[in-house]
């Protein structure tokens, strides 16, 4: 078995750099396999919040070209591939950590570490891409009108993300957000929060333009309430449960602010008596139900059968 891996003290990764909470609160990390506190990490409160979106407003919206709104996709797309690359050398530091901090198989951990640098492989491609469809005509009737297209990030965007996958739930969000050229604050779980820290050092590792990513930990009702309900912050992505999810809708709902809500859900398979192979049906279904310990959005923990095969 490998050796647990240290655990780094970190701060809050706010405008590029790192700084204590403003309260000076932590939160200890427990590590679920053996129940021992194995570090700690920082817990942000609303003063903290107000500094990050602040951090996020201004490179969002600063003159001149390092303005990222205003950076070309292959601009962003470097960050991200560069975010990538890290990601693939720091591969099984950053499973040891997630499966210290999470408590998944080290195995699975590794996998998602993989998927992650793909995911920011993939909004690096889609980055680039955008450059070619700036200002892209619309065919129409008549010769008189003009039509065209322009794509724009939506500004400053809150992520609040899960514990069952803590860094790729997190990419998920973040990648697509850079890679459009939004700005972004990132609250991931209290639970699980290590290794959305160690993107905050990456960050800074690769030179990402101050304030276009910031990281903060804490406490959902001390760090992620004061985002949602924050006046400077343009939209909101959540996962996670479907009480949660009324309140962040409820605050958002306040500035009409757009909002991504994926809650809880039961994903049921459903099963037909002329074309189901019942063997496999039982395997994916027993697959679908337990891979991740069953912490998965899609756990495929109902079934909808035809009464013939039901037995």
């Amino acid at each position: 078995m490998a050796a647990p891996p240290a655990i780094p003290r970190r701060g809050l990764f706010i405008g590029g750099g790192w700084r204590e909470p403003t309260l000076g609160r932590r939160i200890p990390v427990i590590n679920p396999a053996t129940e021992d506190t194995i570090g700690d990490i920082p817990a942000a409160t609303a003063e903290d919040v107000e500094l990050a979106v602040a951090a996020a407003r201004s490179a969002f919206l600063l003159d001149g070209g390092s303005r990222w709104a205003r950076a070309s996709g292959a601009t962003r797309a470097k960050y991200l591939n560069a975010i990538a690359a890290k990601i693939k050398e720091k591969i099984s530091y950053l499973a040891l950590l997630e499966t210290v901090d999470s408590g998944k198989p080290k195995d699975e951990a590794v996998a998602d570490m993989d998927d992650v640098a793909a995911c920011f492989e993939f909004y690096a491609g889609l980055a680039e891409a955008l450059d070619g469809k700036q200002h892209a005509p619309i065919s129409l009737p008549m010769e008189e009108f003009k039509t065209y297209v322009l794509k724009e990030p939506i500004g400053v965007v809150g992520l609040i993300t899960p514990w069952n996958y803590p860094l790729l739930m997190a990419t998920w969000k973040v990648a697509p957000a850079l890679a459009a050229g939004c700005t972004a604050v990132l609250k991931p779980s209290e639970l699980a929060s290590l290794t959305c820290l160690e993107l905050g050092a990456i960050c800074e590792e690769i030179g990402l333009p101050s304030g276009v990513l910031n990281i903060i930990t804490g406490l959902g009702p001390d760090a992620g309430a004061p985002i949602a309900s924050h006046p400077h912050v343009d939209k909101i992505a959540f996962t996670g449960s479907t009480a949660t999810g009324k309140t962040i809708m409820t605050a958002a709902a306040q500035m009409v602010k757009p909002v991504s809500l994926e809650l809880g859900g039961k994903s049921p398979l459903v099963i037909f008596d002329d074309v189901a192979d019942i063997d496999k049906a039982v395997e994916w279904a027993m697959f679908g139900c337990f891979f991740n310990s069953g912490q998965v959005c899609s756990a495929t923990s109902r079934l909808l059968l035809h009464e013939k095969i039901a037995e």
